[in-house]
């Protein structure tokens, strides 16, 4: 039996783990900027992204891989809390608008070929590594079932243009312009991977 502190931290050091197998794989994020590519192209996108801006807004997209591991008990499904994202807080008729752009996103993720190709590479990735292998064979012969999911999830931040204005003239402002629109992990994994962000 383990416990929850345990648990807890063997779940963050494969999530960790995992992670690091996938950015030292240049398949991995050549289907990941190929799947963003698609995106970027998809009309129905390209539309939600055109009604956000003629709303007044500022968008900035990025598409960020997350490893999610999840053990299976008898009691249960155990996983990390939610990650630090940052609620995106709007009013209609913009909260529609941004429903409809990550609506637009995810069906491109789930009907595109590379989603399933990216999942192969991660299964690939995370087998080769001796850290994630040795703490899944320690939970496994406890009793308990692994199951390994990539997030995909898209990510929209909008932003008010005079808003946008105000806070980049103001005092003590961030030299990182992304700081207030994605998370904190989100910021330190894109550039770990050396992946961009897509403003307009």
């Amino acid at each position: 039996m383990i416990n929850d502190k345990t648990m807890r931290w063997m779940l963050e050091s494969m999530e960790n783990a995992a992670e690091e197998a996938l950015r030292g794989d240049p398949a991995f994020f050549g289907a990941l900027e190929s799947l963003k590519a698609e995106i970027d192209r998809d009309p129905r996108v390209r539309s939600a992204l055109r009604s956000l801006q003629e709303a007044g807004n500022r968008v900035f997209s990025s598409l960020v891989p997350r490893i999610k591991i999840r053990v299976r008990t008898n009691e249960g499904v155990l996983a990390l809390p939610a990650t630090d994202r940052i609620p995106l807080v709007v009013e209609e008729p913009v909260a529609q608008l941004t429903q409809e752009l990550k609506s637009a996103t995810n069906a491109v993720i789930m009907r595109g070929r590379y989603r399933e190709e990216l999942d192969s590479i991660m299964n690939e990735a995370i087998c080769a590594s001796l850290r994630f292998e040795e703490i899944a064979s320690e939970i496994e012969r406890a009793g308990y079932e692994i199951m390994i999911c990539l997030d995909l999830s898209a990510y929209a931040k909008v932003r008010d243009l005079s808003e946008s204005v105000r806070n980049a003239r103001g005092p003590g402002r961030s030299k990182e312009p992304f700081n207030g629109l994605l998370s904190g992990q989100d910021l330190k994994f894109l550039k770990a991977v050396g992946i961009g962000y897509v403003g307009t």
